[in-house]
Protein backbone atom coordinates (compact mmCIF):
# COMPACT_ATOMS: atom_id res chain seq x y z
CA UNK A 1 0.00 0.00 0.00
CA UNK A 2 1.52 3.29 -0.65
CA UNK A 3 1.17 6.65 0.78
CA UNK A 4 -1.73 7.33 -1.19
CA UNK A 5 -3.30 5.23 1.08
CA UNK A 6 -2.32 7.20 4.68
CA UNK A 7 -4.97 9.71 5.79
CA UNK A 8 -3.42 13.48 6.22
CA UNK A 9 -4.61 15.88 8.10
CA UNK A 10 -6.30 18.93 7.32
CA UNK A 11 -4.85 22.48 7.36
CA UNK A 12 -3.98 23.36 10.97
CA UNK A 13 -3.05 26.85 12.35
CA UNK A 14 0.96 27.30 12.52
CA UNK A 15 1.19 28.20 15.89
CA UNK A 16 1.03 24.94 18.24
CA UNK A 17 -0.28 26.06 21.32
CA UNK A 18 -0.21 23.55 24.04
CA UNK A 19 -2.95 25.59 25.62
CA UNK A 20 -5.19 24.83 23.20
CA UNK A 21 -4.72 20.98 23.62
CA UNK A 22 -3.72 20.87 27.46
CA UNK A 23 -3.02 16.86 27.97
CA UNK A 24 -1.62 16.98 24.34
CA UNK A 25 2.23 15.25 24.83
CA UNK A 26 4.04 15.91 21.96
CA UNK A 27 7.67 13.47 20.94
CA UNK A 28 10.00 15.59 18.43
CA UNK A 29 11.86 12.73 15.77
CA UNK A 30 14.78 14.41 14.52
CA UNK A 31 17.99 13.15 12.39
CA UNK A 32 21.05 13.47 10.50
CA UNK A 33 22.38 16.46 12.46
CA UNK A 34 26.14 16.06 11.05
CA UNK A 35 27.89 17.50 13.78
CA UNK A 36 31.03 18.94 12.69
CA UNK A 37 30.03 19.23 8.73
CA UNK A 38 29.51 22.37 7.36
CA UNK A 39 27.37 23.65 4.68
CA UNK A 40 25.22 26.52 3.62
CA UNK A 41 27.77 28.09 5.66
CA UNK A 42 26.44 26.47 9.12
CA UNK A 43 27.95 23.16 11.22
CA UNK A 44 25.35 20.81 11.93
CA UNK A 45 25.83 21.97 15.65
CA UNK A 46 24.08 25.30 14.28
CA UNK A 47 21.21 24.30 12.08
CA UNK A 48 20.48 22.43 15.61
CA UNK A 49 20.60 25.06 17.67
CA UNK A 50 18.01 27.05 15.32
CA UNK A 51 15.89 24.16 14.89
CA UNK A 52 15.66 23.72 19.26
CA UNK A 53 15.47 27.85 18.97
CA UNK A 54 12.42 27.53 15.98
CA UNK A 55 10.90 25.20 18.39
CA UNK A 56 10.97 27.60 21.92
CA UNK A 57 10.24 30.40 19.30
CA UNK A 58 6.75 29.05 18.33
CA UNK A 59 5.64 27.66 21.49
CA UNK A 60 6.19 23.99 20.63
CA UNK A 61 6.40 22.46 23.99
CA UNK A 62 8.28 19.02 23.85
CA UNK A 63 7.71 16.09 26.18
CA UNK A 64 10.88 13.75 24.61
CA UNK A 65 13.10 14.09 21.78
CA UNK A 66 14.51 10.68 19.70
CA UNK A 67 17.61 11.47 17.87
CA UNK A 68 17.71 9.22 15.08
CA UNK A 69 21.31 9.09 14.34
CA UNK A 70 24.47 10.79 12.65
CA UNK A 71 24.52 13.13 15.41
CA UNK A 72 28.33 13.86 14.13
CA UNK A 73 29.90 13.83 11.08
CA UNK A 74 33.10 11.91 12.37
CA UNK A 75 32.09 10.33 15.38
CA UNK A 76 34.66 12.50 17.45
CA UNK A 77 34.62 13.55 20.83
CA UNK A 78 34.32 17.12 19.83
CA UNK A 79 31.90 16.80 17.61
CA UNK A 80 29.48 14.70 20.25
CA UNK A 81 30.65 17.36 23.16
CA UNK A 82 28.69 19.96 20.27
CA UNK A 83 25.74 17.80 19.99
CA UNK A 84 25.48 17.37 23.79
CA UNK A 85 25.86 21.03 24.57
CA UNK A 86 23.29 22.21 21.97
CA UNK A 87 20.86 19.09 23.60
CA UNK A 88 21.46 20.22 27.00
CA UNK A 89 20.60 24.14 26.09
CA UNK A 90 17.39 22.97 23.99
CA UNK A 91 15.03 22.93 27.32
CA UNK A 92 13.77 19.65 26.26
CA UNK A 93 14.56 17.34 29.54
CA UNK A 94 14.17 13.93 28.14
CA UNK A 95 16.28 12.69 25.03
CA UNK A 96 16.65 9.48 23.62
CA UNK A 97 19.54 8.69 20.80
CA UNK A 98 20.58 5.69 18.22
CA UNK A 99 23.85 5.60 16.51
CA UNK A 100 24.00 6.12 13.03
CA UNK A 101 26.73 5.37 10.75
CA UNK A 102 28.33 8.80 11.08
CA UNK A 103 28.92 8.19 14.82
CA UNK A 104 31.60 5.34 13.45
CA UNK A 105 35.08 7.46 13.79
CA UNK A 106 37.37 7.47 10.89
CA UNK A 107 38.75 3.67 12.22
CA UNK A 108 35.53 2.09 12.40
CA UNK A 109 35.36 2.60 16.26
CA UNK A 110 32.34 3.45 17.96
CA UNK A 111 33.91 4.25 21.70
CA UNK A 112 33.76 8.16 21.63
CA UNK A 113 29.34 7.32 21.12
CA UNK A 114 29.33 4.97 23.60
CA UNK A 115 31.48 7.03 26.44
CA UNK A 116 29.49 10.07 26.05
CA UNK A 117 26.75 9.30 24.70
CA UNK A 118 25.44 5.55 24.95
CA UNK A 119 25.55 1.90 24.50
CA UNK A 120 25.29 0.93 20.69
CA UNK A 121 22.88 -1.91 22.76
CA UNK A 122 19.03 -1.66 21.80
CA UNK A 123 16.84 -0.25 24.37
CA UNK A 124 13.37 0.56 24.61
CA UNK A 125 11.28 3.53 26.05
CA UNK A 126 7.91 2.57 27.71
CA UNK A 127 5.24 6.24 28.15
CA UNK A 128 2.39 4.65 29.67
CA UNK A 129 1.14 2.17 26.63
CA UNK A 130 3.75 4.21 24.22
CA UNK A 131 6.72 1.99 23.46
CA UNK A 132 9.52 2.97 21.66
CA UNK A 133 12.43 0.80 20.61
CA UNK A 134 15.78 2.35 19.68
CA UNK A 135 17.80 0.29 17.14
CA UNK A 136 21.51 1.28 16.45
CA UNK A 137 23.17 0.86 13.63
CA UNK A 138 25.82 -1.90 15.11
CA UNK A 139 28.86 -1.94 12.44
CA UNK A 140 29.38 0.93 10.61
CA UNK A 141 29.77 1.46 7.10
CA UNK A 142 26.99 3.40 5.11
CA UNK A 143 24.47 0.39 5.06
CA UNK A 144 22.73 -0.77 8.39
CA UNK A 145 23.68 -3.57 10.60
CA UNK A 146 21.67 -5.39 13.17
CA UNK A 147 23.38 -8.83 14.96
CA UNK A 148 21.60 -11.49 14.92
CA UNK A 149 21.73 -11.12 19.14
CA UNK A 150 19.68 -7.87 18.51
CA UNK A 151 17.36 -9.43 15.59
CA UNK A 152 16.59 -12.03 18.67
CA UNK A 153 15.66 -8.96 21.11
CA UNK A 154 13.48 -6.99 18.97
CA UNK A 155 11.39 -9.89 18.41
CA UNK A 156 11.17 -10.50 21.62
CA UNK A 157 10.88 -7.46 22.94
CA UNK A 158 7.69 -6.61 19.92
CA UNK A 159 6.63 -10.11 21.96
CA UNK A 160 6.20 -9.10 25.04
CA UNK A 161 4.55 -5.65 23.89
CA UNK A 162 1.75 -6.95 21.43
CA UNK A 163 -0.57 -4.96 23.30
CA UNK A 164 1.42 -1.70 23.15
CA UNK A 165 1.32 1.72 20.66
CA UNK A 166 4.79 0.19 19.23
CA UNK A 167 7.09 2.47 17.77
CA UNK A 168 10.62 1.52 15.90
CA UNK A 169 13.52 3.81 15.72
CA UNK A 170 16.04 2.83 13.25
CA UNK A 171 19.06 5.20 11.29
CA UNK A 172 18.61 3.40 7.91
CA UNK A 173 15.48 2.18 5.97
CA UNK A 174 13.79 -1.05 6.27
CA UNK A 175 13.97 -2.31 2.37
CA UNK A 176 10.87 -2.22 0.28
CA UNK A 177 9.17 0.75 1.57
CA UNK A 178 10.10 4.26 1.51
CA UNK A 179 11.79 6.33 -1.43
CA UNK A 180 15.69 4.56 -1.62
CA UNK A 181 15.06 1.86 0.51
CA UNK A 182 15.88 -1.01 -2.10
CA UNK A 183 19.29 0.46 -2.08
CA UNK A 184 21.78 -2.01 -0.01
CA UNK A 185 23.89 1.18 0.81
CA UNK A 186 20.36 2.42 2.30
CA UNK A 187 18.29 -0.27 4.08
CA UNK A 188 19.60 -1.82 7.51
CA UNK A 189 19.91 -5.52 7.07
CA UNK A 190 19.83 -8.76 7.32
CA UNK A 191 16.83 -7.68 5.00
CA UNK A 192 15.06 -10.66 5.19
CA UNK A 193 15.19 -11.49 8.82
CA UNK A 194 14.28 -7.96 9.52
CA UNK A 195 11.35 -8.37 7.28
CA UNK A 196 10.26 -11.70 8.92
CA UNK A 197 10.44 -10.05 12.49
CA UNK A 198 8.05 -7.24 10.78
CA UNK A 199 5.90 -9.99 9.55
CA UNK A 200 4.86 -11.67 12.60
CA UNK A 201 4.62 -8.47 15.04
CA UNK A 202 2.35 -5.69 15.59
CA UNK A 203 4.46 -2.09 14.75
CA UNK A 204 2.21 0.85 14.05
CA UNK A 205 5.02 2.72 12.85
CA UNK A 206 8.71 2.42 12.08
CA UNK A 207 11.03 6.09 11.79
CA UNK A 208 14.36 6.32 10.11
CA UNK A 209 16.05 8.73 8.83
CA UNK A 210 19.56 8.46 6.89
CA UNK A 211 18.28 9.12 3.49
CA UNK A 212 18.33 12.97 3.16
CA UNK A 213 15.69 14.36 1.67
CA UNK A 214 16.26 16.37 -1.82
CA UNK A 215 13.62 17.29 -1.87
CA UNK A 216 11.36 15.36 0.68
CA UNK A 217 8.23 14.25 -0.98
CA UNK A 218 4.77 11.69 -0.49
CA UNK A 219 7.44 8.54 -1.16
CA UNK A 220 9.28 9.79 2.19
CA UNK A 221 6.09 7.95 3.63
CA UNK A 222 4.60 5.16 3.27
CA UNK A 223 2.30 1.91 4.74
CA UNK A 224 2.33 -1.62 4.48
CA UNK A 225 -0.42 -3.78 5.60
CA UNK A 226 -0.58 -2.19 10.06
CA UNK A 227 2.77 -0.30 9.75
CA UNK A 228 3.37 3.04 8.85
CA UNK A 229 7.09 3.87 7.36
CA UNK A 230 8.11 7.39 8.08
CA UNK A 231 11.84 9.37 7.27
CA UNK A 232 11.82 11.64 9.51
CA UNK A 233 13.86 13.94 7.86
CA UNK A 234 17.58 15.72 7.82
CA UNK A 235 18.06 18.58 9.79
CA UNK A 236 21.73 19.41 8.71
CA UNK A 237 21.60 20.94 4.76
CA UNK A 238 24.51 18.80 3.90
CA UNK A 239 24.43 16.28 0.81
CA UNK A 240 21.97 19.20 -1.33
CA UNK A 241 19.18 18.52 0.85
CA UNK A 242 19.12 22.28 1.30
CA UNK A 243 16.43 22.43 4.01
CA UNK A 244 16.23 21.83 7.73
CA UNK A 245 13.60 19.81 8.98
CA UNK A 246 12.19 17.39 11.10
CA UNK A 247 8.87 15.17 12.66
CA UNK A 248 6.83 16.64 15.95
CA UNK A 249 4.34 14.07 16.94
CA UNK A 250 1.08 14.76 18.57
CA UNK A 251 -0.26 12.18 21.34
CA UNK A 252 -3.45 12.09 22.72
CA UNK A 253 -4.39 10.28 25.68
CA UNK A 254 -7.45 8.42 24.17
CA UNK A 255 -6.81 8.94 21.01
CA UNK A 256 -6.51 6.48 18.08
CA UNK A 257 -4.11 7.85 15.72
CA UNK A 258 -0.84 8.90 16.10
CA UNK A 259 -0.34 13.41 14.61
CA UNK A 260 2.93 13.37 12.62
CA UNK A 261 3.97 17.18 11.50
CA UNK A 262 6.50 17.65 9.74
CA UNK A 263 8.42 21.26 10.64
CA UNK A 264 10.59 22.90 8.12
CA UNK A 265 12.92 24.91 10.45
CA UNK A 266 14.03 27.63 8.19
CA UNK A 267 10.56 28.66 7.39
CA UNK A 268 9.83 28.04 10.66
CA UNK A 269 6.29 27.08 9.79
CA UNK A 270 4.79 23.33 9.31
CA UNK A 271 4.28 21.72 6.17
CA UNK A 272 0.83 20.65 6.29
CA UNK A 273 0.97 18.56 3.22
CA UNK A 274 2.97 16.14 5.21
CA UNK A 275 1.39 15.86 8.20
CA UNK A 276 0.16 12.04 8.60
CA UNK A 277 -2.32 10.47 11.08
CA UNK A 278 -1.00 6.82 11.55
CA UNK A 279 -3.91 4.35 12.92
CA UNK A 280 -3.42 2.50 15.78
CA UNK A 281 -4.58 -0.39 16.94
CA UNK A 282 -5.01 0.51 20.91
CA UNK A 283 -5.87 3.72 22.19
CA UNK A 284 -2.98 5.64 23.89
CA UNK A 285 -2.00 5.98 27.34
CA UNK A 286 0.23 8.74 28.86
CA UNK A 287 2.01 8.76 31.93
CA UNK A 288 1.80 12.16 32.14
CA UNK A 289 -1.32 13.67 31.52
Amino acid sequence: MSAGALTFGALRSQAADVADHPSTQRFWFLSDLHCGHSEDGKDGAGWFTEACEDLKANRIAVDRAFALGDLTHHGSEEQLNNYLRVRASSGIARWSELAGNHEYAKNQSIASYEKLVRSIQPYSVLDGNVLVIMLSDEKGGVEGNLSENTCVWLENELAKHQDKVTIVCSHQLVKGTVVASEQKARHLHPADRIQDIIAKSKIDLWLCGHEHHTPYTPKHIFRRDQTTYINVASMNHAYGTKSSQSSVMELDPGGRELVIRRRDHDKRMFLPEYEVRVPLRVGIELSRT
